[in-house]
């Protein structure tokens, strides 16, 4: 459903609709005053009726002269109102039009306003007003060129100001919409870079582990080829098992990019991850407590976190210590699920004798293989694009918890991660 703060910028920015015909301001602004003079100065000069005083004469000058004080209300509105004071009703009611259109109300034009109203009752005898028609006479010249003015300059004054008002609202409010769309941008950009992100981690996860371990057992067929077929059988099996696995969790991942709460690795995994590893070669123990009576399981998110780290952290250590003892440990404690793997230092003889980390200050050594005709060769080392222990962050990051990976005072390697027990 469209939102009313979602409708284009360009319609609360165009122009209010004015007036059907608007007149040039030299037009606008002399009119009045080419009126007067053309029309009610000669009638002022012959009729001793039409002005304030009994001499036509009198009356015509008094009438150009607020003809003339016309051409100056746009600049001069309460002058012009007090000069045509003095002139005819006509005059007086262009000014007090302007004054009120201009200014709208305030002190000046009540005074200026009562004024008026007292001139417009000065050619009137108040001595009979008995009659209709008298008090009609009476309320005219008031009535028409003065409240009615008054009047109309008013509701013109509040219409412009209303104008005004709502103009500024829809700038305010198409500026609004245009920092909502930005920051819409701005979040959609930032959400599908952390998708993308997410997507990585999980496929370095899946393909690193599964791939590393297919090329371990991959190498322990290529040295067992010769004198013993039913191994080479044995870790062809494997090596079908981890590539139907890897497919497994690909399908899931790419089919919606989160694997369902149901189906996504948990806890209950890491027995079998851990014997996928034995079977690689890897000299694993798994210690799994908790959680306590009264204490809440962690949560799937939590849940399929750790087995990733675990996961990880594993396939690092195929990668760097083959030979070395790893020990997971998984607690499940009041103030969230604390997980380690913790790798032995390695050493191996000759040139290859040197300890090191993940990746960090060496390599744990690299394990030798014996060959057809009793030939001893290095294993080429896995390749590694240095994405796992960042990941592994990302995943404690993500939910709230804490990861530290180093080398350990005797030479090993350990990866210990504290989770919280629910998702933030």
């Amino acid at each position: 459903m469209r939102q009313p703060t979602d409708q284009p910028a360009d319609d609360l920015t165009a122009p209010l609709p004015g007036p059907l015909l608007r007149l040039p301001r030299p037009v606008r602004v002399l009119a009045p005053t080419a009126v007067v003079l053309l029309l009610l100065v000669p009638l002022a000069a012959h009729d001793p009726d039409f002005g304030p005083t009994a001499s036509p004469g009198t009356n015509a000058a008094l009438m150009a002269f607020g003809a003339c004080a016309l051409a100056f209300r746009s600049r001069f509105p309460a002058a012009t109102a007090a000069a045509t004071l003095l002139s005819g009703q006509l005059p007086l009611a262009f000014a007090l039009y302007g004054l009120a259109i201009r200014r709208g109300a305030g002190p000046l034009l009540y005074v200026l306003a009562v004024l008026a109203e007292l001139r417009l009752f000065v050619p009137f005898d108040l001595g009979d007003i008995s009659n209709p028609s008298a008090l009609a006479n009476l309320v005219e010249d008031p009535l028409v060129f003065g409240a009615v003015p008054l009047a109309l300059g008013l509701t013109a004054h509040q219409r412009g100001r209303t104008v005004r008002v709502l103009a500024e609202r829809a700038r305010l409010l198409a500026e609004r919409n245009r920092l909502l769309v930005e920051a819409r941008l701005h979040a959609e950009e930032r959400a599908a870079a952390a998708e993308r992100a997410r997507l990585a981690r999980e496929m370095h996860d899946v393909v690193s582990n599964r791939v590393s371990l297919i090329t371990l057992h991959a190498g322990a067929g290529q040295v067992a080829q010769a004198g013993d077929p039913a191994a080479v059988g044995v870790t062809l099996g494997l090596i079908r098992a981890l590539g139907l696995q890897a497919l497994t969790e690909l399908r899931g991942l790419l089919g919606v990019l989160t694997p369902a709460s149901d189906q996504a690795p948990s806890l209950r995994g890491l027995p079998t991850l851990v014997e996928e590893s034995r079977q690689a070669g890897l000299a694993v123990g798994l210690t799994v407590t908790g959680p306590d009576d009264g204490l809440p399981a962690p949560g799937p998110k939590v849940q399929y976190a750790a087995y990733r780290i675990v996961q990880e952290a594993l396939t690092n250590a195929h990668k760097h210590a083959p030979a070395a003892e790893v020990a997971v440990t998984v607690a499940v404690e009041p103030d969230g699920l604390r997980l380690a793997v913790v790798n032995s230092p390695t050493e191996t003889a000759g040139t290859h004798g040197t300890t090191g980390t993940h990746g960090t200050t060496g390599t744990h050594g690299t394990a030798e293989a014996t060959g057809p005709g009793g030939t001893t060769a290095p294993e080429p080392e896995l390749p590694s694009g240095g994405h796992g222990l960042v990941g592994m962050r990302t995943r404690a990051d993500d939910l709230g918890g804490t990861l530290h990976a180093g080398p350990t005072p005797e030479g090993g390697f350990a990866v210990r991660a504290r989770l919280p027990l629910t998702a933030a």
